[in-house]
């Protein structure tokens, strides 16, 4: 998680909103207004909300580019974080206690967790036995079943029921 988030107002325009990103060399900041985070720009909004407007950027306000946060809480797991970008096609999630932003997870943060050798060990195992059973976390009605390609490397493991996956 990112604790160090750079901040704009929603009333900043979008000169001033590439400006702050660009010094802080990221591609995103967190949206308030007062002391509350409403939201975040990123480049992504930018490129495909901003630049088809065809107006000058410092015409157009954080306000009206103003991506929603997806949130998480500080106690969820690094695989609920995954699952809730991977199936929003998202970068970043915000995390949030009750109503205050701690920070958000980015993808780098996700695939820098993802890379540890022993996550990576955990999650490409073979040596388990094919008769090992787990209960699916989202749902609890069926057993995750494990797909693999067609040279039996595993690639996730799905429950057959609501379809989460790992």
């Amino acid at each position: 998680m990112s604790t160090n988030v750079p901040r704009v107002k929603s009333s900043d325009t979008i000169l001033e909103a590439a400006t702050v990103m660009n010094r802080e060399k990221t591609s995103g900041a967190a949206v308030v207004e007062g002391e509350k985070v409403v939201g975040l720009i990123t480049e992504r909004a930018l490129l495909w909300k901003f630049v088809p407007l065809n107006k000058r950027p410092d015409e157009v306000t954080v306000g009206e580019m103003l991506v929603p946060f997806f949130r998480i809480g500080p106690d969820e797991s690094t695989k609920a974080a995954a699952k809730i970008v991977v199936d929003n096609r998202i970068t970043r999630l915000g995390v949030f206690e009750g109503e205050f932003f701690l920070g958000w997870v980015t993808l780098t943060d996700l695939a820098r967790e993802f890379s540890k050798p022993h996550l990576l060990k955990a999650l490409t195992a073979r040596d388990e036995p094919e008769d090992k059973q787990v209960l699916c976390p989202n749902c609890r009605k069926a057993f995750l079943e494990k797909i693999t390609n067609s040279e039996a490397v595993i690639l996730r493991w799905e429950c057959p029921n609501c379809h989460y996956s790992l």
